[in-house]
C-alpha cells in the first residue's frame, strides 16, 4: 500500500517522478488499473444519492461501486488509446501502449477524492477541479511517457481528446447501450430516479403539507 500512496501523492503533486516510477515498475500496469479501479468507485460513491433514492440493496450497492470502476478505466482505455494513435504523428518514437496505458492512467489519481462530490452545492464545483487536476496530470505523464516538452503534452493530451470525442460519436449507441447494462447490473431497475425527478418533489412537497 505504501507504493500506491507514494504514487498516488506522486500524482497529485504533479511529480514526474511517480510517473517515470509506474512506467518502470514491474506491476506498474496493474498498479494502474488499480488506482483507476479505485478511482471509479470513489467516484461512484460521491455519486451515491442516486443509488440511495432507487433504494438499491446493499450487494447492488457495492457491484455498483465496482463496475463505476471499470467503467472508469474503459473511459480512460478510450482517451489514452487516442492519445497514443494521434500523439504519435507528433512525437517519434512511440512509446509502447501499455507504457502509455500505465503513466496516463496514473494521471487519474485525483479522482480517489471523487467521494467529495457527494456534497450539496460544493459537490459538482468539486468534480470538475479533480477532472482538471486529471488532465493537468495527464499533461505530466504525457510529457513523461512521449519524451516531449509539456506545451506539445498539452497538445497531444487535447488531440486525444478530440480523438475521444469522436470515437464516442461513432460508437455512441454502443456506448449508450453499455450505459443502460451498467444500469440494470447495479441496480435492477431500468431506469434511475434522480433527485430532480418531478414525481419525487412532488412527493417531497406532500410529505411537507
Amino acid at each position: 500500500m505504501d507504493t500506491y500512496w507514494s504514487l498516488i501523492t506522486g500524482a497529485l503533486g504533479l511529480n514526474p517522478d511517480a510517473f517515470r516510477a509506474i512506467e518502470q515498475a514491474d506491476h506498474g500496469l496493474r498498479q494502474a488499473l488499480i488506482i483507476l479501479l479505485i478511482a471509479g468507485a470513489s467516484e461512484t460513491l460521491g455519486q451515491s444519492v442516486v443509488l440511495v433514492l432507487n433504494r438499491v440493496s446493499r450487494g447492488r450497492f457495492f457491484l455498483a461501486l465496482l463496475l463505476g470502476g471499470v467503467e472508469l478505466i474503459a473511459e480512460a482505455l478510450i482517451w489514452i488509446l487516442s492519445v497514443w494513435l494521434l500523439g504519435g504523428a507528433l512525437a517519434r518514437p512511440r512509446p509502447p501502449f501499455f507504457s502509455a496505458v500505465r503513466v496516463i492512467g496514473l494521471a487519474y489519481a485525483p479522482l480517489v477524492f471523487g467521494v467529495f462530490v457527494f456534497f450539496p452545492y460544493i459537490g459538482p464545483p468539486i468534480g470538475r477541479l479533480l477532472r482538471l487536476w486529471v488532465l493537468l496530470a495527464a499533461v505530466v505523464g504525457i510529457s513523461v511517457v512521449f519524451g516531449v516538452a509539456p506545451w506539445l503534452a498539452a497538445l497531444i493530451a487535447a488531440l486525444g481528446f478530440l480523438g475521444r470525442w469522436i470515437l464516442l460519436r461513432i460508437f455512441g449507441g454502443v456506448g449508450d447501450a453499455a450505459g443502460r447494462w451498467f444500469w440494470r447490473a447495479s441496480t435492477g431497475q431500468d431506469a434511475p430516479l434522480r433527485s430532480s425527478d418531478p414525481l419525487l418533489s412532488l412527493g417531497s412537497q406532500d410529505r411537507a403539507g
